[in-house]
């Protein structure tokens, strides 16, 4: 366990964050103010999920992932495996089957660059950013080494199909999200 993972479990434990996500990614500590439009947003696609029959406990939002020799992410939404392990308040990213992120400030290099290469690195099989400043939202999919094979630029407005390894599917509808001036 790193230092900075040993701080966000302090974090986690002792600081109420009510209204903020918190992650430590390359080696800062962001902590940023959550907007009513990702809230919007983040409903929208774990409503998507359920709709598909996953369960309940397989679908968590700003929870803790561990990703081995790294800090710890936590994505806005997470879709587990069926047999995800839990340790106390996080999973980790073995049981990671896919990953989205709404954007909270335009261009942001964490969900667009940091979040793409080790989600890809760690073989996340889906990654998706929501961006309410562009009105995108991008798909990736094929994870490897460096990030991901396939990246897929969708409109909001588009509907879109995400498979998991798990064989399992569900279509993310963006015509309801909800969108914000830069």
């Amino acid at each position: 366990m790193t230092v900075l993972d040993e701080l966000w479990r302090e974090i986690d434990a002792t600081v109420k964050t009510e209204g903020f996500k918190i992650e430590i990614l390359d080696g800062k500590v962001v902590m940023t103010p959550q907007s009513p439009e990702q809230d919007w947003t983040i409903d929208e696609i774990k409503s998507a999920v359920r709709k598909a029959g996953i369960a309940f406990n397989r679908l968590v939002s700003k929870v803790a992932i561990d990703f081995p020799d790294e800090t710890s992410s936590a994505p806005d939404v997470s879709v587990l495996d069926k047999d995800a392990h839990r340790n106390q308040n996080r999973f980790t990213c073995i049981d990671l089957l896919a990953a989205f992120e709404v954007v909270s400030r335009p261009g942001d290099r964490n969900d667009y660059v940091i979040k793409v290469e080790k989600y890809g690195r760690y073989g996340v099989g889906v990654y998706v950013i929501a961006d309410p400043f562009t009105r995108v939202c991008t798909l990736f999919e094929k994870p490897n080494g460096s990030g991901y094979g396939e990246r897929t630029e969708l409109p909001y407005g588009e509907s879109f199909m995400v498979r998991l390894a798990t064989g399992e599917s569900f279509t993310v509808d963006t015509g309801t999200f909800p969108v914000k001036e830069a």
